[in-house]
């Protein structure tokens, strides 16, 4: 096993991190500087290199573009990028022109590279290198600019590894050689595809948002089970998606990994100064809780050892499972002795839990007696399927050649450029694997758990199943209520009373590893709902504040009440005004109008509330739902909306000087071709989905806006909001996930704290993060109910509101408010408008100006005290009495001038009052599907901003001026 870890190091060690810096300015030459004093240090030479790894990541990457021995390297080769630094986002093709980085001179940058690597060397008790712990800090520290140099910031984190294809870092060139090191180990390499489920159904059976919680973060906690499986065998970098450097889980158990061998204490040191919140945040704001882990992964495997390692995930998923269930279930029922009922229900249950599919496709390595890869078998299997592949792509027969650009070889094709074919065949085997499952159905005869209704609750005897639940006089689960969050009544079955005690048991194994035991909490619905109301009361905090909190305080008993968790912005907030008796009052609110339900005293309450805030207490909270559009194309990468052309991720000298070669055919057909997926891109397309969910989604819903983030595996994102920050919060998420927004103008004072979105790419607290790209897209829904509401109707309603934004057109939302007293208004609409396939990077989306823009403008002069909002009702009763649009031989533009006029007139405004009206009005006219459907678009639409324009849920703040509408 040394022998691997030795190979993996000497992959990483062919190329130095700062290569794009010191090619061509460095005397000694890229590899004969820091990266040949490192191999010397560790004990490498050049045997332990298989440099096969490195020519097939290159090939499926970019164009070899191999220098002659004893020529002179062409022009179009030649990129100095230190005069010319140009970074391409991988999946937009936008350009990003650094400058010049002359000023850091190469032998410098050399000498920090080798002074910050030979750092991360871990020795034994004998002072010889450690070669698995060595490469694990490699992995983890090495793109990590706060231990490298200031003058160098995160320009280290995105070197790209090609000065000439500078659309993929450095450090994804070097996970991929790595990746592949490890699986041409006396074999060749096979894609390994995984599934768990079921998602979506077993975290919407919940009763409360703990439940919520504990579904996403559970299943993320077991797919980790199974990843740690192939991480401890083949290291992490195996893991080609999701990305996993920097995710707290993994963080911890290199931790752990660390503290086996002696090394716990640098290790931890490492992980302070990089600012690793995990470490020391003692509250359910810690990465830790963060469910960011998708139900799904990929993984460079030797083909030899594929099916044993997914055998061996299977099982300890499932083995982990079914102890955590244990450990649950022994809580409510008491000591077992091997003897109980509930075990052998349990052992039932849990047989087969998590579903999981798995699908091996096997890389090809050799050539043909043509010279060129061998892809023969490969053709076979995907041709089984039926469909269109690679092989029947123009851009096959492309690649499958060699091309010269004046005499030099410019792509010279190996087993790499199969990557795409083997990357479609594991996709393919995986859809089958999950179609043709089968079905084992579990025989339950009594009565069944009363959170899922699929399986039997756990008793002690199988004569208590029988019993109806209102003739139940003694069982645990009556004894338990009260404890673990389980209510009066509720008889749970075990893979549900694994998921209601896992908040409980997550806690416990975090309290072993943090100095301080964290309060395990989720924010209720109630608190959520509260928490507009509870931040107007900072906005009007004062000396009567505080005096007239006190005395409720005192009148209630409030502060004898439980504490309960606040959104961490809103706590923070509370928390900077520097008066402890505030907080700690406010923290009790929610659970004094809780206790006082169905009292006369909570109406008291409420009402000396309502005098101190002006309005009535709040009683809806939000709930959005995102999903990324399209992301199997943007993965399968094989349909021309979601690819670039080879040319477009190239440097723009290189571009420039191959024009000329056009006239050649095969120069040209390689130029117009479009680029195939590749392990680069999948990995920015990982990384990308790993920054968004792990940084960037998580500091929208919870430091900008009044949120708990509930769920951020990939591409899926489920939060909880407060009323007022909903359309922020929809806008901003949709923003960051293209990375591209321009935030002026927007109403409410946003404070987004930090957060640059630009040209693809997102930076928050110092780092530098590419994000989807202009090109991509993701649809919200969002569903706005009262705090009473039955969670699992609220849920239903949510994923109809998803569907249906997916359904408008996808880059969409659909907004519905569920009223207490019945009925239901919103809107659904696109974002904005997106690029067409093959047109121009488009300029980056004035949110202030864009549908969810349009609604906040309009329902922040709804706030304002001098516009009456019955204006929005007199508007809905002339609506109906308007021409239909396109008839009685009006114009469109007529109609629309008609409607924007008498819009403004019944706002009663002046200034810009026609101008936005129009902007009201002609948005409505292109969010419908039918002329005749705009005045039934454009009534949603008033009704929808008079919902969030109502007291308590205005966006500005006291002294707010109205917005231009």
């Amino acid at each position: 096993m040394n022998s691997l870890w030795k190979k993996k190091l000497a992959a990483w060690l062919h190329d130095p991190a700062e290569k794009a810096l010191v090619l061509m300015r460095d005397d000694v030459g890229h590899e004969h500087g820091s990266v040949k004093a490192l191999r010397e240090l560790l004990g490498i030479n050049g045997s332990d290199f298989d440099k096969r790894a490195d020519w097939f990541a290159a090939a499926a990457d970019r164009p070899q573009w191999p220098c002659e021995p004893g020529r002179k390297r062409p022009a179009w080769a030649n990129v100095r990028f230190a005069n010319q630094p140009v970074l391409i986002h991988p999946l937009s093709g936008e350009e990003i022109d650094l400058g010049s980085l002359d000023e850091i001179a190469a032998r410098h940058i050399r000498t920090v590279s080798l002074e910050h690597f030979s750092e991360l060397i871990e020795r034994d008790a004998d002072g010889k290198p450690d070669l698995r712990l060595t490469y694990l800090a490699f992995w983890r520290f090495g793109p990590e600019p706060a231990l490298v140099a200031p003058e160098i910031g995160d320009l280290w984190r995105i070197l790209p590894a090609d000065t000439r294809v500078p659309d993929h870092s450095i450090w994804t060139h070097l996970d991929t050689v790595s990746a592949l090191t490890g699986a041409l180990a006396d074999d060749q390499p096979a894609l390994l595809s995984m599934s768990f489920g079921p998602v979506q159904g077993f975290i919407a059976q919940a009763r409360s948002t703990s439940d919520l919680w504990a579904g996403s973060h559970l299943l993320s906690s077991l797919v980790w089970e199974g990843l740690q499986v192939i991480c401890s065998a083949l290291g992490p970098d195996a893991i080609a998606f999701p990305n996993l450097r920097g995710v707290a889980a993994v963080d911890r158990w290199l931790l752990e990994v660390a503290d086996t061998t002696g090394h716990g204490a640098q290790w931890r040191q490492r992980f302070a100064n990089i600012d690793a919140e995990w470490l020391h945040r003692a509250t359910d704001a810690n990465p830790l809780f963060a469910a960011t882990l998708p139900n799904k992964f990929m993984a460079i495997v030797p083909a030899r050892q594929a099916e044993q390692l997914a055998r061996q995930v299977v099982a300890a998923v499932r083995e982990a499972a079914r102890a955590w269930a244990a450990e649950a279930a022994l809580r409510v029922l008491g000591n077992g002795d091997g003897t109980l009922h509930w075990q052998g229900q349990l052992d039932s249950q849990l047989a087969g839990f998590p579903e999981a599919q798995w699908a091996i496709a096997e890389w090809p390595i050799d050539n043909g007696s043509d010279g060129l890869p061998d892809a023969d078998r490969l053709r076979q299997a995907l041709n089984a399927y039926g469909t269109d592949s690679l092989f029947g792509e123009r851009v096959w027969k492309v690649l499958n050649r060699e091309v010269t650009v004046d005499g030099a070889d410019f792509f010279k094709p190996n087993a790499g450029i199969l990557y795409p074919a083997v990357h479609e065949l594991a996709e393919r085997s995986l859809a089958a694997a999950k179609a043709l499952r089968p079905f084992k159905p579990l025989a339950q005869h009594g009565h069944r758990c009363t959170l899922c209704g699929e399986r039997e609750w756990l008793a002690d005897s199988h004569g208590q199943l029988q019993v109806p639940a209102g003739e139940r006089r003694e069982t645990p689960w009556l004894r338990q209520a009260n404890h673990y969050g389980i209510r009066k009544g509720e008889h749970l079955c075990g893979v549900c009373t694994l998921k209601r005690l896992w908040p409980t048991l997550f806690v416990e194994e975090l309290g072993e590893l943090l100095d301080d035991r964290p309060a395990r909490f989720v924010i209720s619905t109630h608190t959520m709902a509260l928490a507009t109301s509870l931040d107007h009361l900072a906005d009007n905090f004062g000396t009567t504040t505080l005096e007239t909190l006190r005395a409720l305080s005192c009148k209630f008993g409030i502060v004898e009440h439980q504490a309960v968790a606040l959104p961490s912005s809103l706590h923070a907030r509370l928390c900077a005004l520097r008066q402890p008796n505030l907080v700690e009052i406010v923290k009790r609110l929610p659970s004094a109008l809780d206790d006082a339900r169905d009292d006369a005293a909570e109406g008291r309450l409420a009402d000396d509330i309502t005098k101190l805030l002006g309005a009535r207490p709040e009683t809806y909270y939000a709930l959005i739902q995102m999903d990324g559009d399209h992301m199997g194309a943007w993965l399968a990468g094989n349909d021309p909306d979601y690819q670039c052309r080879f040319p477009a991720t190239w440097h723009p000298q290189v571009r420039a000087s191959l024009d000329p070669f056009r006239g050649d055919p095969a120069v040209a057909a390689y130029l117009d071709s479009s680029r195939p997926p590749s392990p680069a891109r999948h990995a920015a397309i990982s990384a990308a989905l790993n920054d968004f969910s792990t940084h960037v989604a998580r500091h929208i819903v919870e430091n900008v806006c009044k949120g708990k983030l509930l769920y951020a595996g990939g591409d899926d994102v489920l939060a909880m909001l407060s009323v007022d920050d909903l359309l922020p919060a929809m806008l901003l998420l949709r923003a960051a996930w293209s990375g591209s927004a321009d935030l002026s103008g927007l109403p409410g004072d946003i404070d987004v704290k930090g957060l640059q979105l630009k040209k693809g790419y997102a930076r928050l607290k110092g780092r530098l993060m590419p994000m989807m790209g202009s090109r991509a897209s993701a649809s919200i829904g969002a569903v706005i109910a009262h705090h009473q509401s039955p969670l699992s109707a609220v849920l239903r309603e949510l994923r109809r509101a998803e569907a249906a934004a997916k359904t408008h057109g996808r880059n969409a939302f659909c907004l519905r408010v569920i009223k207490r007293g019945g009925g239901e208004v919103g809107v659904t609409s696109r974002f904005w408008a997106m690029a067409q396939a093959g047109g121009p990077t488009p300029a980056a989306p004035l949110l202030a100006d864009t549908a969810l823009g349009l609604l906040l403008r309009f329902a922040e002069t709804l706030a304002q005290p001098q516009v009456s909002r019955r204006a929005v009702y007199n508007a809905l009763e002339w609506l109906s009495g308007l021409p239909e649009r396109g008839g009685d031989g009006m114009s469109d533009e007529a109609w629309r001038d008609m409607l924007a006029s008498n819009l403004a007139w019944q706002i009663a405004r002046q200034g810009g009052v026609v101008q936005h009206a129009r902007e009201f009005v002609d948005l409505a006219c292109r969010e419908s599907a039918r002329p005749s459907e705009t005045t039934r678009v454009l009534g949603e639409l008033l009704v929808t901003a008079e919902f969030f324009a109502r007291n308590g849920r205005a966006f500005g703040h006291a002294g707010t001026q109205a917005g231009a509408f």
